[in-house]
C-alpha cells in the first residue's frame, strides 16, 4: 500500500499546480479548459480526499475532532508544505468572501465562468495542498507508523502525555515552528 502514496502525492501536486495556474489566469479573465476543467478540478478533489481522510483517521486513532488535528495530520511533511497549506486556507477564506459578496448583488448574466474559476480555485488550492501534506506525512512516516506509540508499543493519542494502557510517559511532540 505504501507504493500507492507516491502516485497520490503526484496527483495532489498536479491538482495544486493546475488550480494555481487557473487562479492566476482568472485574474485576467482567462478560463483555460472552460467548464470541463472547472468540473474536473472540482470533482478531482474527491479521489484525493478519500484516502487522505482515511490516513488522517488512522493517525488520529479514529478521533477526528481533536484540537490538534492539523498539527497531527501534517506532522511528517516539510515545514514549507505546512505553511503553504495554512496560507492557502487563509487565502481561500479571504478569496471566497471577495468572490461571494459582489456576486450576491449582481444579476446573473451567464458569463460568470471566470469569476467562478477565481472563487473556487482558492478552495481547490487549499484542499489539494492539504491532501498533499497529509499524504506526504503518511509517505514519509510509512503507513505502519501513522499512530503514536508508547515505549512499550501501545497506541496513544497525539495529545496524550502518558499511555492509557500502561501509564508509561510518552515523549512530547516537538513544537511546530
Amino acid at each position: 500500500m505504501q507504493i500507492l502514496l507516491l502516485p497520490l502525492m503526484i496527483y495532489a501536486a498536479c491538482g495544486l499546480a493546475l488550480s494555481l495556474v487557473v487562479h492566476v489566469l482568472s485574474f485576467f479573465g482567462i478560463t483555460p479548459g472552460g467548464q470541463t476543467l472547472f468540473t474536473a478540478l472540482h470533482v478531482g478533489i474527491f479521489p484525493l480526499w478519500l484516502p487522505a481522510i482515511l490516513i488522517a483517521r488512522e493517525m488520529s486513532g479514529g478521533a477526528m475532532r481533536r484540537t490538534d488535528f492539523w498539527r497531527m495530520a501534517m506532522s511528517g511533511c516539510p515545514a514549507w508544505m505546512r505553511y503553504m497549506t495554512y496560507g492557502f486556507f487563509i487565502y481561500a477564506i479571504i478569496n471566497w468572501a471577495i468572490f461571494v459578496f459582489p456576486m450576491m448583488s449582481q444579476p446573473k448574466s451567464g458569463a460568470e465562468l471566470p469569476s467562478q474559476m477565481h472563487g473556487f480555485s482558492g478552495h481547490w488550492m487549499a484542499f489539494y495542498s492539504a491532501g498533499l501534506a497529509i499524504v506526504t506525512t503518511a509517505y514519509r512516516r510509512g503507513l505502519s507508523n501513522l499512530q503514536r506509540q508508547c515505549p512499550f508499543g501501545h497506541s496513544v493519542g497525539w495529545g496524550d502525555r502518558f499511555c492509557p494502557t500502561c501509564g508509561a510517559s510518552v515523549a512530547r511532540l516537538p513544537e511546530q515552528p
